[in-house]
């Protein structure tokens, strides 16, 4: 068994922050880290890869039950770090009901009106992602869930110590005032001697399944560089903010996963136009109950992208969610490697 500190909050809270203090802190106790999240696509990634943290992505299948959980949790750490966001979305709310021990994070201005404050963000952030949709009546209809266990609150931003807290000068107080799981981890990676150049922000389990890895973090030019200049026996394109990036040049028959495929194609994004008609608490029953890939929402709907065998949002409108075309394996989604090896996309030995 191991310990594992669950960090939950709506955006903006320090989560990331936090959780990076905490890897920090626990590895100068002499511990082996692990910093788990929920499938976000590439948001953080990039900055969990930039300070040299383990990092693995959480899919949603896992949320169903401790046990489906614990499946996608890697062997070979003391403690593990899950950062979970239950923002505006039902999506992030499945993964919370497994714990009995949630650390919820609040910046310190906002303690006082906290659930008025979220309610405001979640439509904030709606409008935002889904201009011209109606709010669903139900937007806090999962708020109950979420606070329904022991909810340690973890105050930020704060200007003195004020129990568990991070303060302004980015400072964690009270460690052992956070609130602990225990978790018995089953994943096992294989392993692959290929030679791996990587750019861009991927899924970092590749690096224990590729540990001969090169990676050149957002410097795409070099990266080119060097791919034209040698042959790898698997180049991973990670994704970055620039959708208009295109990477010409690409020499033939390299072979590659792709999680940008706007650096080689002319894509549409997604977009939605209906009305979300089932509600939040369909969403999150689908999710909990029903087997992985069910569509958690008619087609044009909000969180139809969501209609894949891998349940990973897609970004672009093309129907696949994974093709191969040449040497290139496309992702139209976070898509882990684990489950690329399973379908016969990406090969290891």
């Amino acid at each position: 068994m191991a310990d594992l500190y669950v960090l939950a909050s709506i955006p903006n809270q320090g989560k990331t922050t936090t959780a990076l203090l905490l890897e920090k802190k626990l590895k100068s106790e002499g511990k082996r880290v692990a910093c788990l999240q929920m499938n976000k696509d590439n948001k953080d990634v990039y900055r969990y890869l930039s300070e040299g943290c383990y990092h693995y992505t959480i899919p949603f299948e896992a949320s169903q039950t401790r046990e489906a959980f614990e499946r996608w949790v890697p062997k070979g750490y003391d403690s593990y770090i899950l950062e979970l966001s239950y923002g505006f979305s039902p999506v992030g709310i499945p993964y919370i009901t497994l714990f009995d021990h949630v650390n919820e994070l609040i910046s310190t201005d906002l303690v006082d009106n906290w659930k008025q404050h979220a309610e405001q963000r979640f439509r904030t952030c709606w409008g935002m992602h889904h201009p011209g949709i109606p709010v669903p009546p139900d937007i806090m209809s999962l708020w109950d869930i979420v606070h329904d266990r022991d909810t340690r609150r973890v105050i930020t931003k704060t200007a003195e110590p004020k129990g568990p807290s991070v303060d302004q000068g980015m400072i964690l107080h009270n460690v052992e005032q956070l609130a602990v799981e225990q978790v018995k981890p089953k994943m096992e990676f294989p392993t692959s001697n290929k030679k791996v150049v990587s750019v861009g922000a991927f899924p970092a389990e590749y690096w224990d399944i590729f540990p001969n890895h090169r990676w050149f973090g957002m410097e795409y030019t070099g990266f080119m560089d060097t791919v034209r200049k040698n042959k790898y026996d698997l180049v991973i394109i990670g994704s970055c903010g620039a959708g208009e990036l295109k990477l010409k040049n690409f020499p033939d028959r390299t072979p590659a996963i792709c999680y940008q495929p706007s650096v080689f194609l002319d894509l549409e994004y997604r977009k939605t136009i209906n009305p979300l008609t089932g509600g939040f608490r369909s969403i999150y029953d689908t999710i909990k109950t029903k087997k992985p890939g069910t569509p958690l929402a008619p087609d044009g709907e909000p969180f139809s992208g969501y209609n894949n065998p891998y349940w990973v949002y897609r970004l672009y409108e093309k129907p696949e969610v994974v093709w191969k075309s040449g040497s290139v394996v496309y992702c139209n989604g976070w898509v882990l490697p684990q489950y690329l090896i399973r379908d016969g996309f990406l090969e290891v030995n």
